[in-house]
Formats: structure tokens, C-alpha cells, sequence
């Protein structure tokens, strides 16, 4: 008896313990985390880890281990872009040695070397062909007119782009068929050009558009006056045209209207070879034409 009452207790004992179990597994499987915020914890675990990574500075703790490794070892120089220099003087001005590592390249320190070498060179961009391939992408400054600095008798001319930097002093056989902007005696070198070249750039700007009365190729000479202003100068006449000071936009359309005018003579009677010259700033939209004692 007693041994039976034994095995119904076991029993009794085995069944409760089974329907609990059951019932804590049905409790988990019923409630299971939803599959979106699965991704979104895993995502942000993995963007923690990142971020500690970077802050105790894996990556560069990581590429200063690649950078021993000869696989990475550079064995070309790559020279694309540069038509004004020579393209063993990028590779020798950037101080990149054949051997050394591409994780080790600096863009800043490359770009900062090679200026100082080229003076046609604004910006280096550097490229990395892996493994082992280094390519230096070369942007040049480009001419966009010509400036004159220190005094008549030994001014200088110099390339100078469309964001007024004077980048190189000409010499014999370069193409000088720009407009040149002078006026600026006080300036010996490249440092003391004055920043304030606004209104002739403006202008040139203007005539960028190749009106066919001003044309930018019409258009020799840009003086900068102290007391005139801005005095323009035109290939093909030698008569002045005064600017003055302000609204460059405006005294250009007006003068591309009274070039029209002084171009047809027969219909005006305006003839432009008897001209004097032409003050856009006489009075306010007032333009006058001054004629020779001839005329």
C-alpha cells in the first residue's frame, strides 16, 4: 500500500512540474519581441560599438597596422590634370615616396607642398587606386586676365583667375591676349595686391556673355583710378570710356546700347571713329559721348 501511495505522489509530483513548464514556455513564446525592434536594438548596439570604436581611435590604431603590411606599399604615382606643370615636378613637390604606405598619404600636406613648388597648382585632390596605386588629381589655376603691378616702367604682368588671386608672372612666348587691369602701381608683388578687385572682375564678367557690341575679346585695358574710378579701354579705339564707381551691371547694358548706336552711323548719325570719349557716370541715367575738336 504504502509503495502505491508512493507512485500516485510521483506521479501527481511529475504532472504539475510538466504543466508549469508548459506553461512557462507557452508564456514566452507568446509574447515575443517584435521583429523591427530586433533590428533597431541591433542597429543600435552596433552604432555604440562604432562610435567607442572610432572615439579610442580603432581606426587608427587599425591603420597604422595596415600601414606595415607591403601590400599596400605604393609602387605608381599617378599624375592627372596638370597642362601648365610638369608631371615629375607634382610627384617630387608632393614629397610621396615610392614604398611608403596609402594609409599614410596626407590631401592637406600634399596640396600645401605642391603650391609652394607650382604656382599654377590651387588644389590637389588626392586618390587612392588599391592597393598600391597613388593618383594625384591636379587643378590648376586658370588665367582669366592679365595684372599689372609696381610702376609703369617696371611693372610686371601676371596671371590673375576669376577670383582676383595672381598666381604667375608671365615671361616671353606666354599667351598674353587678355584684358589687362592696371593702375595698381603701389603693388610690387603678389602680397600686396589690393583685395578690393571687384568692379573690374565684375565687368570682365559682363562681357563674358559675348555681347557682340562688348565682347569680353573687345576689351584691352581695365585702369583703376583713384579719383575716376573705373576706366575702361577698348581693343580696336583708343578713347576712354569712364565708369566711375557702382552699378557696373548697369553702366554695361547702357554702354552696349550706345556702342550699338556709335556702330551703325549711317542710321544714327553717330560716327564711333570720332570719338573722345564716353563718361557713364556724367549724371544719373545720363551717358555723355564726347567728340574731337575734329568732330
Amino acid at each position: 500500500r504504502n509503495q502505491k501511495q508512493r507512485t500516485t505522489l510521483l506521479k501527481k509530483l511529475n504532472d504539475y512540474w510538466s504543466r508549469k513548464k508548459d506553461r512557462r514556455a507557452a508564456t514566452y513564446q507568446s509574447a515575443p519581441l517584435p521583429s523591427g525592434r530586433r533590428k533597431m536594438l541591433l542597429a543600435l548596439c552596433l552604432i555604440c560599438a562604432a562610435a567607442l570604436f572610432f572615439k579610442s581611435g580603432g581606426f587608427s590604431v587599425f591603420a597604422i597596422l595596415l600601414e606595415d603590411i607591403d601590400y599596400f606599399k605604393i609602387t605608381e604615382i599617378r599624375v592627372e590634370g596638370s597642362s601648365n606643370s610638369a608631371a615629375d615636378e607634382i610627384r617630387t613637390a608632393s614629397g610621396v615616396k615610392f614604398s611608403e604606405s596609402l594609409f599614410s598619404v596626407n590631401e592637406k600636406q600634399i596640396t600645401e607642398k605642391v603650391r609652394k613648388e607650382s604656382l599654377w597648382v590651387d588644389q590637389v585632390t588626392v586618390a587612392r587606386h588599391w592597393p598600391d596605386t597613388l593618383i594625384l588629381k591636379v587643378h590648376e589655376f586658370k588665367p582669366y586676365a592679365l595684372i599689372a603691378l609696381g610702376e609703369e616702367e617696371r611693372a610686371q604682368l601676371y596671371y590673375l583667375d576669376n577670383k582676383g588671386n595672381a598666381f604667375v608672372k608671365t615671361a616671353y612666348g606666354m599667351d598674353l591676349d587678355y584684358p589687362v587691369i592696371t593702375g595698381l602701381e603701389e603693388a610690387e608683388d603678389l602680397e600686396s595686391i589690393p583685395v578690393d578687385l571687384d568692379a573690374p572682375l565684375d565687368l570682365l564678367r559682363l562681357a563674358g556673355s559675348n555681347n557682340p557690341n562688348l565682347p569680353v575679346q573687345s576689351i584691352s585695358e581695365l585702369h583703376v583710378d583713384k579719383e575716376e574710378g573705373l576706366i575702361l579701354y577698348l581693343v580696336e579705339h583708343p578713347f576712354p570710356i569712364f565708369f566711375g564707381d557702382g552699378d557696373i551691371r548697369k553702366k554695361y547694358v547702357r554702354l552696349r546700347k550706345v556702342l550699338e548706336m556709335l556702330y551703325k552711323p549711317r542710321r544714327t548719325g553717330m560716327d564711333i571713329g570720332r570719338v573722345a570719349y564716353i563718361k557713364m557716370d556724367y549724371l544719373k541715367d545720363k551717358v555723355i559721348v564726347g567728340y574731337g575738336e575734329s568732330g
